[in-house]
């Protein structure tokens, strides 16, 4: 019995120190992804203002309007409130004007979760009236039934009429369970509606079954997995397993971060938990970020549950500064005890002295290996100089591509004089239907497009040469692209080609490949509908295709 006891002692000591590293590893990495926070954000705002470029355009029909618009509500939910308010209002406008019961439907469903989001209940239950529910096809019924449950949630939580609170509970638990009814077995919505009537059951395990599924198929960097990850962390909170419940809200947080999501409760759910001595100046700091991120994305109800965050971390740091205060008043006691040791001390460096002797002796062999490893650096300087030597090599190539440009304008300069001195011999002449007619066909146009686009691919070839290959490993297999026979690019990847080569915008790229602007914008979505990775960031990875590759050098 004894041995059982301390195999279980142990066993304990190992899970509990096994989680405390844990948790200072994902720490660390919290802090890490916090101190790129700016960069994040200016990514997001980048997307923003491109679509409000694209939408100051006045050559759009309603409903493209309407779908722009909506690219910037998708943008806006989780980054600021009044934007996003802004701009449905708009697209009810549009649906209106359209005539169109499917769009504003959709549209009012979602200004009606925003709000009741935001503690904007009265508005949030007359939006709701206005849907017409009839009119509704399965989806749309859905994020109804979600809005609906999203408004009783919220007032059963800060209702302070006991009656409208329990009303609003009964509505929570049947609109949950509508939900679940009205979607496919394993799809997102239906596995989080599951976990959250696990959660109000008290049926925990069955809810770390679900949320950890959802965190094990759902992509790591998306709004979902945020999701996910943070009710993992409220189930093990539930539980009193704080630990991982730490772990799991700094991973939701973490994924916030990078997302630009300031609509969010993970970082200061984390904040909530660390109120050790070790962590409590760290949940200060994750606090105010939390705080800035209120104010900015101008929620009512979001200041006011965070200042009660605060509150709590407030007192606990108090707490910590006065025992810190009363551990210095014996430090200075200590200090006086430390006076009448001091001649203690001395004879205890005489005595010291003898080893010291000693540590000379291991400070010379430390020196030994000192030069052992200088002459590891050496060769590894060796090696960089020869990584060096293959870089200038690569510029040189570079340069001659650049020459093979300037050969082609050279050329088509050429071209251009003899033309012109050709033209002038006929009209001297007074040969003008011959002019005509030799000018009339438009083979040549044709031949030059071409010629252009084969120097081009060939040239863009030479330089990416498994360019193909690493843009079609981006894409679904059904979306895959292969040039025909005796075509070296198609049209989709000279578009990729250019933004490889730095080049984003559509009106320059239409330019270049004699395309409309939509075009080019339609194969841009297209392209990024069968993606394997982020839209977001898919281009940013088409950008670094090739780089520091032995072909590319």
């Amino acid at each position: 019995m004894r041995n059982l006891l301390s195999t279980v002692l142990l066993l304990a000591a190992t899970l509990a120190a096994s989680a405390q590293n844990d948790l200072k590893s994902v720490l660390s990495q919290l802090d890490a992804t916090l101190s790129h926070r700016d960069s994040y954000i200016a990514g997001r705002e980048q997307r923003i203002e491109s679509l409000k470029n694209i939408l100051r355009k006045s050559d759009f029909s309603d409903a493209q309007r309407y779908i722009l618009n909506q690219q910037l509500i998708d943008e806006y939910t989780p980054y600021q409130a009044d934007s996003t308010i802004d701009y449905l209002y708009r697209n009810i406008a549009l649906a209106t004007r359209m005539n169109d019961a499917g769009h504003l439907n959709e549209s009012r469903i979602q200004l009606a979760y925003l709000y009741s989001s935001a503690g904007i209940y009265l508005e949030a239950a007359n939006m709701l009236k206005l849907v017409d529910t009839t009119a509704l096809d399965r989806r749309q019924l859905v994020d109804y039934y979600i809005a609906r449950h999203k408004l009783n949630d919220e007032l059963q939580l800060y209702s302070h009429d006991s009656a409208q609170g329990h009303e609003s509970w009964r509505l929570t638990v049947i609109y949950a369970q509508l939900i679940v009814e009205n979607t496919e077995p394993e799809s997102v919505t239906h596995l989080n509606f599951r976990l959250r009537q696990a959660i109000g059951a008290r049926d925990y395990p069955q809810a770390v079954e679900i949320s950890e599924r959802l965190c094990s198929t759902l992509q790591p960097l998306s709004r979902e997995y945020a999701e996910a990850s943070y009710m993992r962390a409220l189930v093990a909170d539930l539980m009193d397993d704080t630990p991982t419940a730490q772990v799991w809200f700094a991973r939701s947080a973490m994924t916030d971060i990078q997302l630009a999501i300031r609509d969010n409760a993970a970082l200061k759910s984390l904040a909530n938990t660390l109120l050790d001595d070790d962590n409590i100046q760290r949940a200060m700091r994750y606090m105010r970020i939390v705080m800035d991120d209120a104010r900015f994305f101008n929620s009512r109800l979001r200041p006011w549950q965070d200042a009660l965050a605060l509150h709590v971390i407030e007192e606990a740091y108090q707490v910590r500064r006065q025992r810190m205060d009363a551990m210095y008043n014996i430090f200075v006691v200590s200090i006086g005890c430390f006076m009448l040791l001091a001649l203690g001390g001395v004879i205890f460096v005489l005595r010291q002295n003898r080893k010291l002797s000693l540590a000379r002796l291991e400070l010379q062999q430390a020196n030994n290996r000192l030069n052992i490893s200088n002459k590891d650096l050496q060769h590894i300087n060796k090696r960089l100089a020869g990584l060096n030597s293959q870089i200038s090599e690569a510029n040189e190539v570079k340069e001659e591509y650049i020459g093979i440009f300037l050969t082609m304008c050279s050329e088509y300069i050429d071209k251009i004089i003899d033309s012109r001195r050709h033209v002038r011999r006929l009209l001297r002449d007074g040969r003008v239907d011959e002019l005509r007619k030799e000018y009339s066909p438009t083979d040549g146009d044709s031949r030059e497009l071409e010629e252009f686009y084969r120097n081009f691919d060939t040239t863009f070839l030479q330089l990416y040469p498994t360019f193909i290959e690493d843009f079609n490993s981006l894409l679904d297999k059904e979306a895959r692209i292969e040039p025909k026979k005796g075509e070296l690019l198609t049209t989709e990847l000279r578009i990729f080609a250019l933004i490889r080569l730095g080049i984003n915008d559509s009106s320059k790229i239409a330019a270049l490949l004699r395309y409309s602007v939509s075009t080019i914008y339609n194969y841009r979505s297209k392209i990024k509908g069968h993606t394997l990775v982020s839209r977001d960031d898919f281009e940013e990875r088409i950008k670094t295709i090739g780089a520091f590759s032995p072909q590319h050098l």
